[in-house]
């Protein structure tokens, strides 16, 4: 692993890690016994790993722990809080929430909120290929804890990067817990500033990231500079979602794990490390590839291992006084930026006002200009109104002229068309007569036949009749006989 700055405690000075322990990480590095065992099972803790009468202990008394013990906690921590036990270990670690917040959630879901169209339609982007997510009753606790957090906090309402952070913890326990955590983490993690309208928090700590990128990856740092990467293009993709938007759920979890002991600033760490690892990857690509690569590849170095990630994470040392300064620092350039907007809003109403001022002035000389040139184009214009008046009248004239010729012409034609349509209409006259008397005889000869037919008829059931009786004697005969 790459050797990294770090600051020392008054910040005017830098030591490497094997020169100074960092004392100020709640969660302190991993000794190497510690580190060989992750080593051996870096993603999923084994049973014979895991200190139950430990765990145990931390759940029956946590809130009573030496200061001994908080350190062991640290140390557990780093191997990862045992999958059955985070959904009981998370509450412990983010404190109690404020009282009957769970039954003020229950009232919560009774509620509409104008957000839940949004939620509902971002609901099958949020962990598209997790099988819970994309089940009725993952989408449903989903939407309920959003849209619950959007009901109990007004001002914020909603934001798409919500439901990645309630993702995890819906996988860890019940909704109602989930929705306590979730108002824990925006609170007193301070997650909640990253989701307001300017989202003031999160740029304050994107420009702490870049000043740490700066301070511990100086090569990274001036090669994000020359391609034009900026840390809301890949940074805030991590900071919103908590690394959860593309980094597979059980990494998420660790770093969850992480969160809840150590506060924000382990992300700072993580982040930092990610880009260490991947320094020579990232300082051979340029940009449209270089942020393809911040946002989807950053994990593969690792390939998937987070013990490693976390490990190389807990020897950057970052000083609470450098992130206070970059804070300040970023405080004065959004106060001096806000202070020039003020002075270019100022001077741009001012120019307006200018605007406006010579606008009039030459409105009035163009009024006066227009005056004088009113009489004139009033003048050429009757000029052209009579002209074209002549011109209409010659118009008038010549179509008079062609309507008596064809008034002239139309009498005969009119009579010559009748005249040839009266001869048609004659002839077909004649020809239909003629077709009708032809007809007439058809229908006499026709019934005359029909009149021979029904006396051959008759003819025929006179003689048939006659047969029938001749039948009958002859029967009458034979039976006698």
């Amino acid at each position: 692993m790459n050797k990294l700055v770090a600051f020392s405690d008054d910040d005017s000075t830098f030591s490497t890690e094997e020169e100074e322990e960092d004392e100020r990480l709640l969660t302190p590095p991993l000794d190497i016994q510690h580190q060989t065992q992750l080593d051996k099972n870096p993603i999923e803790e084994t049973l014979k790993e895991i200190d139950w009468e430990f765990w145990s202990k931390i759940i029956s008394d946590y809130h009573h722990l030496t200061q001994s013990e908080i350190r062991s906690l640290s140390i557990q921590v780093q191997h990862g809080i045992p999958s059955a036990l985070r959904g009981t270990i998370w509450p412990l670690l983010a404190k109690k929430p404020e009282a009957g917040l769970q039954d003020r959630y229950m009232e919560l879901l009774k509620q509409e909120s104008v957000y839940e169209k949004a939620i509902t339609r971002d609901l099958h982007r949020t962990f598209p290929y997790h099988p819970y997510f994309q089940s009725n009753q993952g989408q449903e606790a989903l939407f309920n804890v959003v849209k619950a957090y959007s009901l109990y906090d007004e001002q914020l309402g909603y934001c798409q990067g919500l439901a990645f952070v309630a993702g995890p913890l819906l996988l860890n326990m019940p909704e109602e817990e989930a929705f306590c955590i979730l108002v824990q983490l925006m609170n007193r993690y301070e997650l909640r500033g990253h989701f307001t309208p300017q989202m003031d928090l999160l740029r304050q700590r994107l420009f702490q990231f870049d000043g740490l990128l700066e301070d511990y990856l100086p090569h990274v740092h001036r090669h994000f500079n020359e391609q034009g990467v900026k840390s809301n293009m890949y940074v805030s993709q991590w900071f919103l979602t908590l690394f959860a938007y593309k980094f597979p759920l059980n990494v998420v979890f660790r770093i969850y794990d992480i969160l809840f002991i150590e506060g924000f600033h382990c992300l700072f760490r993580i982040g930092l490390a990610l880009l260490s690892k991947n320094q020579s990857t990232i300082l051979s690509l340029e940009f449209e590839a270089l942020v393809t690569f911040l946002k989807d590849d950053m994990l593969a170095i690792y390939n998937d291992d987070i013990t490693d990630l976390l490990s190389e994470s807990y020897h950057i040392e970052i000083s609470c006084r450098r992130l206070e300064r970059l804070a300040k620092e970023h405080q004065n350039e959004t106060a001096r930026a806000d202070t020039e907007a003020e002075m270019i809003e100022s001077l741009r109403q001012k120019n307006k006002k200018l605007a406006v001022s010579l606008k009039n002035v030459t409105l009035e000389s163009k009024n006066i200009s227009n005056e004088h040139a009113l009489v004139a184009s009033e003048l050429i214009t009757k000029k052209m109104e009579l002209a074209r008046v002549h011109d209409e009248n010659d118009a008038l004239k010549q179509q008079v002229t062609e309507l008596r010729k064809v008034l002239d012409v139309i009498p005969a034609q009119i009579e010559s068309q009748v005249q040839s349509d009266m001869d048609k209409l004659c002839h077909k006259n004649q020809k239909l007569t003629q077709r009708n008397a032809h007809l007439q005889d058809q229908l006499a000869d026709m019934e005359a036949l029909v009149i021979e037919m029904k006396m051959k008829y008759a003819h025929s059931e006179s003689e048939r009749e006659l047969l029938k009786q001749k039948l009958t004697d002859l029967k009458r005969w034979m039976n006698n006989v």
